[in-house]
């Protein structure tokens, strides 16, 4: 049996299976902890199993605690811990980062977190996603994808875990980062020729400019490239009126679209 860096026991398949074959009663009793939940390990492990001592709200929970303090060094354990207990990389960014920044908006408009605690935790933050980022190997020839949020939208956290997303589900991803026009968008697409364009819209000043500039850049993209739009501001009010290939509302939804689109090129 091993342990990960959090503390976790790691089982070997074979190992689960004769303990139990013992007796539930049994193998739950050889415990200190009560199993939350057994997930099978990556892909690259089919034979392992993690055993999670922590429900995922715990993990969050403890996320925004240490993030909240600033305390890097345990925002990384925790993230490292959600990864070895079954989560992708981007599942597991997702999950801590996103939780925890909804929950910091959330106390900052109603005076319970000072400016500087956020700004040093998106600082926090954009160095996790980069480690992580920084660990996937990508494939020569894998194919190109840009994208980020269009002029308005400060928000910079979600494009870059939609970049380490589809970095991860084999793409060669840049984000452009947020605040970015539609005329510089294009130019961006004549310099990579990307095959996925993404626009991530966590906030919209005027609608209509948006839809107006948004629908011209598509129009003047090559034919086979695919657009993929998200986030909390394309709303089902928004998004009939814009031209694109697919729309995601999670990292889930985008790591399965990515992965179908690879699969076709």
């Amino acid at each position: 049996m091993l342990r990960t860096a959090g503390g976790h026991r790691r089982i070997p398949q074979k190992c689960l299976e004769d303990l139990l074959a013992l007796g539930g009663d049994f193998a739950a009793s050889q415990f200190n902890a009560p199993i939350e939940e057994a997930v099978v390990a990556s892909v690259d492990e089919p034979l392992a199993f993690e055993v999670a001592w922590r429900s995922l709200d715990v993990y969050q929970s403890e996320f925004r605690e240490a993030l909240r303090a600033g305390r890097e060094t345990r925002c990384r354990e925790l993230l490292s811990d959600l990864i070895a207990d079954g989560f992708s990389l981007s599942q597991a960014a997702d999950s801590l980062i996103t939780d925890a920044m909804h929950h910091f908006g959330q106390m900052w408009k109603q005076g319970e977190m000072a400016i500087y605690q956020e700004r040093r935790a998106c600082g926090i933050c954009f160095g996790l996603i980069h480690e992580l980022k920084q660990s996937i190997v990508i494939a020569e020839g894998a194919p190109t994808a840009i994208g980020g949020s269009p002029e308005g939208d400060v928000y910079q956290l979600p494009t870059l875990l939609v970049e380490l997303a589809l970095c991860e589900s084999g793409w060669r991803a840049t984000s452009l980062g947020c605040n970015v026009p539609m005329r510089s968008m294009s130019a961006a697409v004549s310099e990579y020729q990307p095959r996925l364009l993404w626009i991530s819209m966590s906030a919209v000043e005027c609608e209509d400019t948006l839809v107006k500039d948004f629908n011209e850049l598509v129009a003047s993209l090559p034919k086979d490239t695919a657009v993929i739009v998200g986030g909390r501001a394309a709303n089902d009010s928004l998004r009939p009126r814009l031209r694109y290939t697919a729309h995601c509302d999670s990292i889930s939804n985008l790591t399965f679209l990515a992965s179908a689109f690879l699969a076709k090129q």
